[in-house]
């Protein structure tokens, strides 16, 4: 197999060539009108959506907001940044240049961590302050520092050639535990004795640290948690044996490297998984009772707030049916206290919120949306809580003496988010009154202070990039903490504000009446009579809204500027419409999403400024899949597309993502051959561009190699361009706007005349 493999790739850098860009390069650095938008200015600093105040927090005392700020000259390397709420003054506490100078090579638990979690910035990219406000932490150059609030200095707590990974306070603020190794380990900050809590890692045997589809599916990070009492840790240990070996090759400029890597293809064994809780100064373990079934995944835990349960979050592997168990921690014996059960698949929600009175909050799409409930500590359904909004997309904060829960959602129209307010008190007969706190419409979000007295207000719209203030809990202005104003002339944006386009919003209807939500931008220069190319901009994936009313995607706005019409359509599937509307992917992916965007296309052909016979279209990752589907599905509606990083064989996915959709390979054949891109490219006549990363570790290059193997044997021409190095998220500023050039040079060749 290995010989196989590496004999594909050969042919794929055989087939990888570079298209004359120079059209591109032209028509990019000398843009069409004055402020137009060039194309490789999007991938220059200082980023054109302004300052960004990142992993903005209320300390514990409530009177000051840490942040991480990027730099002037580097918005990738971020520092650490204090205000003053009375005063709104801002000072740096920590520069991370300061502390650790240099290139840090990154160890390769700490490029995954960072790839799953979409990190691609440098210096101190998080955080924790301690209980008490005493005290922050924060990991730099693979050490662990802490800052002294009091004495304004900062001290190393860790010096080691290895990485330390997913550091946390205990609740008291006395220790810091982190994993080391794939095990976990506990420091007293004060004397700087560190203790090993976990034994038994053997590079397969893991401690304290998520497998990979619970990082990159599931958006559980850590695997580790202290309970409140700082006497025990819940950690879970994972056995990878049972997952095959993949080897992936990495393609750099100077090297090949090959990685075997344990990766849960679609149809194969996952981890086995264990949970247990240690003490947190002895190497004991009580393992918990988590049930018989290997084939599960452990979505997340909780500790009740007097910590004596320990809630488990189970869910099956066909992911129909998601269990809370609550374990006694001391005899590790648990039992079912609810469940959710689904015919399609069950939505992992907001988790577990502990109350005071043993009982805890639960969300649940049981309605249809995601709402929030109330449960005593036996799991009685006490009622909805939200029930007055139309969905609730997170929790922000809760304040059990005032019986206050605040919380993000959308009322009106599911383009626009907003912050409401609602008691906690509820009964299955009544729903509590709802507060909607935030007025401005577009995109809104907050995060709140410890006892939810004051919150950051984050705001965007169509015009104005996001802003964070900061307000009281009634919605009133305190202050700004980062106005981002463009119209001051010093916004980076500034200069390309006067060709700035406004999205056109409407909706289309789908074959089954669904109400699709698009918007679309049209070029400024179009005089009457003229008809323009269009690109539909594709996504198309579940657990993904691409239309909603926050500032675009300016890559929308540099195309427009060069006269394409640009369009984004929500087909069925697209997140935070409910799950009737989500589900109609389950066993049919690039069907019904395929169908919705052709609605979307006829569309555009019908309207009077879009010339119909020159729509072309572009997409990453699960977009590149539907580049493919659309392309071959509906070849008269599209004259070209642009597929980027596409998975072709969902049998090259992972377990926890493709399974939710598609099921088992074994037993759903069917829907795995129905929806592969294999079964239709021998009807491929457009013009198509496929892009990939060479080093790509979540949609494996693999999946481009069976594409160029399929369409060569078929007698399909096609252009490729592959990128040494390169993961899923580019990181490397050259290869973006590379990359970007690709795009422009392939739609101006195939969707414009040569007159033109």
């Amino acid at each position: 197999m290995k010989k196989t493999f590496l004999v594909s790739l050969s042919l794929a850098a055989f087939c990888a060539f570079s298209t004359n860009s120079m059209a591109a390069a032209t028509i990019n650095n000398q843009a069409l009108n004055d402020g137009d938008l060039p194309l490789d200015r999007l991938s220059e600093q200082p980023g054109l959506t302004g300052p960004s105040l990142r992993a903005a927090r209320f300390a514990p005392n409530g009177q000051q907001i840490t942040i991480l700020k990027g730099r002037e000259d580097n918005a990738q390397q971020l520092d650490l940044w204090t205000y003053d709420i009375a005063t709104g003054k801002s000072s740096m506490l920590v520069s991370s240049s300061d502390l650790a100078s240099g290139d840090v090579t990154l160890s390769e638990e700490e490029k995954n961590r960072r790839e799953r979690q979409r990190i691609y910035s440098n210096g101190i990219i998080s955080y924790a302050w301690d209980d008490q406000g005493n005290t922050i932490m924060f990991p730099l150059g693979g050490d662990i520092f802490v800052y002294d609030v009091l004495n304004n200095s900062s001290r190393q707590i860790t010096a080691t050639d290895e990485f330390e990974t997913d550091a946390k306070f205990s609740p008291d603020g006395k220790y810091i535990s982190y994993v080391r190794n794939d095990e976990l380990f506990v420091t007293n900050i004060n004397n700087g004795t560190e203790r090993q809590v976990t034994k038994g890692a053997n590079g397969i045997i893991r401690n304290a640290v998520s497998e990979f589809v619970a990082q990159e599916e599931l958006n559980r990070y850590t695997g580790y948690w202290w309970s409140p009492d700082n006497t025990s840790i819940a950690y879970t240990q994972i056995d990878e044996t049972p997952v095959p070996i993949a080897e992936r090759v990495d393609i750099n400029a100077n090297e090949v490297v090959t990685i075997r890597q344990r990766y849960p293809f679609a149809g194969s064994q996952n981890v086995n998984i264990k949970l247990g809780i240690t003490n947190a100064r002895k190497q004991k373990t009580q393992w918990i009772d988590i049930g018989n079934e290997k084939e599960i995944y452990i979505a997340d835990v909780y500790w009740s707030q007097d910590g004596s349960t320990l809630y488990v979050a189970r869910l099956t592997r066909d992911q129909k049916r998601l269990d809370l168990l609550a374990a006694d921690v001391k005899t590790g014996k648990s039992r079912i206290i609810l469940s959710e059960t689904s015919n399609t698949w069950v939505n992992l929600g907001l988790g577990l919120i502990p109350l005071d009175d043993g009982g805890f909050l639960w969300s649940s799409e049981k309605s249809g949306f995601q709402h929030l409930y109330r449960y005593n500590a036996e799991g009685d359904d006490l009622g909805a809580i939200t029930n007055n909004v139309s969905m609730v997309t997170s929790l922000n904060c809760i304040n059990e003496e005032t019986g206050s829960i605040y919380y993000t959602g959308w009322d009106e129209t599911p383009l626009e988010r907003h912050v409401f307010s609602s008691s906690i008190n509820g009964s299955s007969n009544e729903s509590p009154t709802t507060n909607r706190i935030t007025t401005k419409a577009g995109s809104n979000s907050a995060s709140f202070s410890g006892e939810c007295e004051n919150f950051i207000l984050y705001h965007s719209n169509d015009r104005q990039p996001t802003q964070a203030s900061v307000h009281d809990q009634t919605g009133n202005q305190l202050f700004w903490l980062n106005e981002n104003k463009i119209a001051d002339g010093k916004h980076p944006y500034a200069p390309y504000l006067k060709s700035h386009l406004d999205y056109t919003y409407g909706q289309l209807e789908a074959e089954d009446g669904s109400k699709l939500d698009y918007k679309m931008l049209k070029p400024a220069n179009l005089k009457a009579g003229e008809k323009a190319p269009a690109i539909v901009m594709v996504y198309g994936g579940p657990h993904a809204q691409r239309v909603s009313k926050g500032f675009g995607n300016l890559m929308d706005q540099a195309l427009a500027d060069l006269g394409y019409v640009i369009f984004r359509l929500d087909n069925r599937g697209a997140a935070n419409r409910g799950t009737a509307f989500e589900n109609s992917l389950y066993r049919a992916m690039g069907t019904k999403e395929v169908e919705d965007q052709a609605v979307g296309a006829r569309y555009l052909a019908s309207l009077p400024f879009v010339d119909g016979e020159k729509i072309g279209v572009y997409g990453w990752s699960y977009g590149g899949y539907m580049t493919l589907r659309m392309l071959t599905l509906n070849p008269e509606l599209y004259a070209g597309g642009v597929a980027g990083a596409p998975v072709t064989d969902w049998g090259l996915y992972d377990t926890a993502y493709t399974e939710r959709y598609m099921g088992h390979p074994e037993t759903d054949k069917a829907a795995y051959e129905n929806s592969s891109v294999f079964a239709n490219t021998d009807k491929l006549e457009d013009p198509l561009l496929v892009l990939h990363g060479m080093a790509d570790d979540n949609v494996v290059f693999q999946n481009t190699v069976k594409l160029i193997d399929d369409l060569q044997k078929k007698g399909k021409t096609f252009e490729l361009m592959t990128y040494p190095g390169e993961k899923h998220g580019f990181r490397a500023k050259t290869s973006r706007i590379h990359r970007n050039n690709m795009i422009l040079d392939f739609f101006e060749r195939t969707l414009k005349d040569k007159s033109e």
